[in-house]
């Protein structure tokens, strides 16, 4: 299978973490608020700097791990959602970013429409930039921050608790990294948007058959057996939503990666780069390792396949 790129110097930024039960939409309903501690979830995250700060403190930690020059940076890939939060982030905020953090021949890339499963996206975007060798070397950093009026904490559906963080990477060349990326797969379904604003029910159907299209096909066409992955890495959704999601997809609950779930809950699209973060402090993978991670959103559903470097840093 083909080495794409390298993905290493993962970094993460989170806010104070604070218990669920203070959340309005959870604070004076105990039945909910059961039913979310039953799930999973614990705690989130709450920041009280602004976006490009959680940013610019993540990015300024992965500059610093990875040992590269930043005169060598030439794209910052900037993944949010900001475009439907009550804040907008314009160019002017990100040749600030940029100027802090003396990336004077970067440049910035925006990327928004994917929303959760935004980080794939981003993730296509710089890896495409190293295979068709227009850089050496790019930035890719994730932030969003919940709107700060009522009840928008709370993720549609109630699929979770959203939480406010940044995390940061960089891709390379294949073999210069961590962990090399071997396949990326990222379908838009414009139809489960339509679905979900009009059924639930319909919507999570289409949603399931979404993640398992993907998921399956991909494994399924590069001939990878579900018993050969080392971890699968999936949003920071209920427990048992992400189970669901890890075995829909064709491997075995126990392979997922969960920790995060109670700790901070759900970063929209950082989510997977701190799961794989905190994976790797925590039970450092052997070269060769592959990790599995499957994403999704409104209409779009992704996976990915790393393998852990046996060269790389």
């Amino acid at each position: 299978m083909a080495h794409l790129a390298s993905l290493s110097a993962i970094q993460y930024e989170l806010g104070d973490l604070c218990n669920i039960q203070e959340l309005d939409f959870l604070a004076n309903d105990p039945e909910k608020l059961q039913q979310y501690k039953e799930s999973g979830l614990v705690n989130y995250s709450r920041s009280h700097l602004p976006v490009l700060d959680l940013c610019y403190n993540s990015l300024e930690r992965t500059l610093r791990s990875s040992g590269i020059t930043r005169d060598s940076i030439r794209f910052l890939v900037y993944v949010s959602e900001n475009a439907t939060r009550d804040y907008c982030i314009s160019i002017k905020d990100i040749n600030r970013l940029l100027l802090k953090l003396g990336l004077t021949k970067a440049m910035p890339i925006g990327v928004s429409l994917s929303d959760c499963a935004n980080i794939i996206t981003g993730i296509q975007v710089a890896t495409s930039l190293i295979a068709s060798n227009m850089a050496e070397n790019v930035l890719m950093v994730c932030s969003d921050k919940p709107s700060r009026l009522p009840g928008k904490r709370k993720m549609p559906h109630e699929m979770s608790v959203l939480s406010d963080g940044a995390a940061s990477c960089l891709i390379c060349a294949p073999g210069k990294g961590e962990f090399d990326i071997t396949l990326i797969d990222h379908k838009n379904y414009p139809l489960q948007w339509d679905a979900a604003q009009r059924d639930k029910n319909v919507y999570s159907v289409e949603k399931f058959k979404a993640i398992v299209n993907v998921s399956r096909k991909s494994l399924r066409e590069n001939a990878i057996r579900p018993d050969s992955i080392g971890k699968v890495i999936t949003g920071n959704y209920m427990t048992p939503i992400a189970k669901m999601f890890v075995e829909i997809s064709g491997f075995k609950a126990e392979q997922g990666f969960y920790d995060n779930i109670a700790r901070f809950a759900h970063t929209l699209a950082g989510d997977i780069l701190i799961n794989l973060k905190d994976y790797m402090d925590t039970g450092m993978p052997a070269g060769g390792e592959k990790i599995f991670f499957i994403v999704d959103s409104y209409s779009s559903c992704g996976s990915m396949l790393i393998e852990k470097n046996k060269a790389g840093a």
